[in-house]
């Protein structure tokens, strides 16, 4: 509701009116620098910067619309472009799987057969890729608004870089929203992705993220991110940067607030009208039963109800007697014999026929012999147990370290370079730099699958780990190594 409101006051000079009355030297909400580190967005750049250097598995960036996914992609472009090639699909290559295959023989350069179809046109460019790792230069290629490509374009993407060498190949990163886990159908198995999640911001980080910026255009924070006008803020930009930058000027303004005011005042509030339904509603079936008690009782009160007359019926058994032959003095037990006539015999035909003899009850049937008891089966074998899996066997055994052995370091401090599902990534990075002596890798767990660690020397405080990497070659350095203690792992 509000973003329509203030869309048409973009572009309509808010900024002069904010530089008019607070004095500001340039917009803050249009700085791009510095970059943002809270709210996890630094953690998130590290792990894209190390995943696409070294790691061997596709990454997801999801987030919300305007939690900052294509600023994060930006970042990463401009910090490692000097050590990793980075391909942008275009949103015309990711139409259909032709318009992708000619998007990426335009990267590789080099002529195709004439009966090569697109899906092997996408699994040569991974191969081809493989071989920028041995020239020194590792190739990214993103994918922002993944969420809006078709789910059968994203899948021939996954797939063409899942049967290449993962340690070598362009490395994917998908960005969208967080529905494009379910479009790469990755619910059930999602162990060849890395998904970086984007969450929205807090108050704190709110203030965090315009705080350098107002100081920058010369404003004043107190008067600008006030308590109530940083909770406006976050209220209405709901943790997004993108409407929060679209909010914030029409806050500073005192615009937001009217609109808002006056939108609320001529908007019913429904919620508010359920105590007086419910009472009229009572009111209501209250009316209605004593309105039934009074018409029963005006219908009881309008008099009694007359009972109908009673008629004497007599019932004459045999002739006819007229009053006239009934002699006044005979009372009643002398007229009974003259009505009734003289009594008659029974007849002996219709005496009662005696009752049959009862037949004889039959005599009862033997009972069955009982049934012999069935013999106990024999109990089942016991099945034998599993035989225990095969002990992993390291192809390098010479820089093979068991992980608890690493772990048994309580206090010590280590060097973690790279990082992977396969082995072949470690073996890599340790064949590269053969003189480095103190390299060693080990195999650990990570979602039902082995993770492959290769670490640098032991080292008993931080500082020491920290200056042992300044010391570490230039192409390690820029690949932002990661300093952690032993008992980590």
């Amino acid at each position: 509701m509000t973003d329509d409101s203030f869309n048409s006051l973009d572009g309509g000079g808010l900024f002069p009116r904010l530089q008019q009355r607070y004095g500001l030297r340039e917009n803050p909400l249009e700085m791009e620098t510095p970059f943002f580190p809270d709210a996890m967005r630094h953690h998130a750049l590290e792990a894209l910067r190390h995943l696409s250097g070294f790691g061997d598995m596709a990454l997801l960036l999801t987030g919300a619309p305007g939690s900052g996914k294509s600023r994060l992609l930006a970042e990463l472009v401009r910090s490692e472009s000097s050590r990793l090639g980075f391909h942008r699909l275009s949103a015309a290559a990711t139409t259909s799987s032709n318009a992708l295959a000619r998007d990426l023989k335009q990267v590789i350069r080099s002529g195709s057969s004439p009966d090569e179809n697109s899906r092997e046109a996408v699994y040569r460019f991974f191969r081809w890729t493989e071989g920028k790792v041995v020239k020194g230069q590792r190739m990214v290629l993103l994918i922002d608004d993944a969420d809006r490509v078709s789910p059968e374009l994203l899948r021939l993407i996954l797939d063409g870089f899942l049967a290449a060498d993962r340690s070598k190949a362009a490395v994917p990163v998908f960005a969208g929203e967080d529905r494009l886990v379910t479009l790469l159908g990755l619910e059930d198995a999602p162990v060849s992705v890395h998904q970086i999640h984007l969450r929205p911001l807090t108050r704190e980080e709110v203030f965090s993220y315009l705080e350098p910026r107002v100081h920058k255009a010369g404003g004043k924070v107190s008067e600008l991110l006030s308590p109530a006008r940083l909770a406006g803020i976050l209220e209405l930009s709901q943790g997004s940067f993108s409407r929060l930058k679209r909010v914030t000027p029409g806050i500073w303004l005192d615009i937001v607030s009217d609109v808002s005011k006056s939108k609320r005042s001529q908007t019913i509030d429904f919620k508010q009208l359920r105590l007086p339904a419910l009472a009229l509603l009572l009111l209501a079936g209250s009316w209605w039963f004593v309105s039934r008690q009074y018409d029963e009782t005006v219908a009881l009160e309008q008099g009694p109800v007359s009972e109908p007359d009673r008629v004497r019926k007599s019932i004459t058994i045999g002739p006819e007697i007229s009053e006239e032959d009934v002699p006044k003095d005979e009372g009643i037990d002398e007229l009974l014999p003259a009505l009734t006539g003289p009594a008659q015999s029974p007849d002996p035909a219709s005496e009662p026929e005696p009752e049959p003899e009862p037949e004889p009850e039959p005599e009862p049937e033997p009972e069955p012999e009982p049934e012999p008891e069935p013999e106990p089966e024999p109990e089942p074998e016991p099945e034998p147990e599993p035989e225990p899996e095969p002990a992993f066997v390291p192809k390098n055994a010479g820089r093979y370290v068991a992980i608890e052995q690493l772990r048994s370091r309580s206090k010590g401090w280590t060097i973690q370079l790279v990082a992977g599902n396969l082995e072949q990534t470690a073996l890599n990075v340790i064949s590269r730099y053969p003189s480095l002596d103190e390299m060693v890798y080990t195999v650990g767990e990570r979602k039902n699958e082995p993770w492959f660690m290769v670490f640098y020397g032991n080292y008993p405080s931080r500082e020491s780990a920290q200056e042992a990497v300044s010391r570490l070659p230039d192409s390690l350095v820029s690949r932002s190594p990661w300093v952690r203690t032993a008992e980590d792992l």
